[in-house]
Parts: structure tokens; sequence; C-alpha cells
């Protein structure tokens, strides 16, 4: 939870409106009628207590996390989202919007930081109100991290295809990069086509192509997905080594160089 920081930017201005509006007087009345019908969420006496609650075991395999989220995503009566669950959902996920969001503005300094953190909200409240997400029954937590992830990375590196700095009339200021931010801008475009392309021709499983998307392309660490995959940190950088490596000798069986793209996983 951003909560106690300093910061100033879209997504901790939401947090704060959403955590007053729930520690209203009104909306502390209207979380206790509504908790209390759930036996899973009655419980947490607050609003704030439970967001903190999944905040603490988010990062880990707890069945209880899994269990809440599945009643918050319940439908109510006319087949939507509660409000009260909606705004409890976008406070679990701050942290992951958070910090998504900054991955992204390192990887792609063109693309506005409130741009990158509006497409996040979105495809958040997407995804919570799909049927996907109510057929899940474990690792929902997980899951929905994943699917922000992946689709704003997707939603980078198109916004970043469209950025060209030869547009008529176009204000020089808002083609500005460091050398370092386009060098890891071009690196992403390159990877993730590296990725598909070696995907097609049956090099990479699906399962392997997205655990080396997700660890170069969308920044989860070795230890985050070695959490969610019930391996140790260790065995997945030994994976991950092992794909490389395996990508190198078919580049070489093939009669062609090693590709530029797999140095980018060099530390």
């Amino acid at each position: 939870m951003m909560a106690g920081s300093d910061c100033d930017c879209l997504i901790c201005r939401l947090e704060a409106s959403l955590l007053d509006e729930l520690n209203h007087e009104k909306g502390l009345e209207e979380y206790r009628l509504w908790a209390g019908a759930s036996e899973v969420l009655a419980p947490f006496p607050t609003a704030s207590r439970l967001v903190a609650h999944l905040h603490r075991q988010n990062d880990d395999q707890n069945s209880s996390v899994d269990e809440v989220i599945v009643e918050l995503v319940r439908t109510g009566a006319k087949g939507r989202l509660e409000p009260i669950a909606q705004s409890l959902l976008l406070l679990v996920f701050v942290p992951t919007i958070h910090r998504t969001t900054s991955q992204i503005s390192a990887v792609f300094p063109a693309v506005a930081r409130e741009d990158t953190a509006q497409h996040l909200f979105a495809a958040l409240l997407e995804f919570l109100h799909s049927q996907e997400l109510r057929s899940q029954r474990s690792h929902l937590a997980f899951v929905v991290a994943r699917r922000m992830r992946r689709s704003a990375f997707r939603w980078a590196i198109r916004e970043s295809r469209l950025d060209r700095p030869n547009e008529p009339g176009a204000a020089p200021a808002t083609f500005e990069r460091t050398a370092e931010g386009e060098d890891e801008s071009r690196s992403a475009v390159l990877l993730a086509r590296f990725l598909d392309n070696c995907q097609s021709r049956g090099w990479l499983s699906e399962e392997e192509r997205q655990l080396l998307t997700r660890f170069k392309l969308e920044g989860v660490t070795s230890a985050e997905i070695a959490g969610r995959s019930g391996h140790s940190a260790v065995a997945i950088r030994h994976r991950i080594q092992r794909l490389l490596d395996r990508l190198r000798r078919v580049a070489q069986k093939s009669g062609g160089a090693i590709p530029e793209q797999l140095d980018l996983f060099r530390p």
C-alpha cells in the first residue's frame, strides 16, 4: 500500500480519495452492513482492515486471499460488481498498478505516466467484470496482476510504435528521450517480436514464452514468479538460463548467428 509515502501521482491521489470515502461515517456504516452479510468478509470490521490484510498476504500462497477476492468479485443483483467491492479491489491492486507504472515509465519514457496508470486501471476494471476471473478459484491476485502487466506492456509497445519524431508541427519537447530510454524502448519491442517468432517456430511453448516475457518485459522478479509456482527463485533462474541456452543452440543449428535479443537477458 502506498499510504505514508510522499508520492502525489494519479494512482496515490485515487487511493487517498477511495480511502477517505470508505473511512467516512457513511462509508463505514455501508461497509459494516454489506460485509456483515458475508461469512468471509465479516471478520474484517472496516474496509481498511480488509485491504491491509490482503496487502500483507498478497505475495503468499494463501487460500484466505482467494476466498476474499472470490467474494469481492461475486456479482450483485444486476450482474455487476457491487460499487463498494469495486472500490475495495481497486485499493487492493494499487501497489501493483504503482509498481507496473514505474516499470513501464522506465522502459518507455515517451509514454506519459498518467496515461499508463489510466490504462492499468481500465484493464483492471475490465478484467474484474470478466467471466474468466470468476471461473478462477486459486491464485486470483497473481492472475489479476499478470493480466494487468501483460495488457499494459503490450499497450506501451503499441504506443511507442506510434511515437515518431517526424510529425509536422510537433513540439520538440514531445519527443525528448534519453539515449538510455530510447535503447530500452527499442529493446523491449525487439524482444517481444523475437519471442513471438520463437513460439511460432515451435522453439518455445506458450508457458516458456510467458516465463521469459514476465521476467524480462514485465519486470516480474524470479522470487515473485517462484512464489506462485511452488519452486524456488534459484530454480526459476536456472530454468530461464536453460531456456536461453536452448535458444542459442537452436539458432546455431539453424545455421544462423546468435540473435542479439538473447543478449538482453545478460546481467
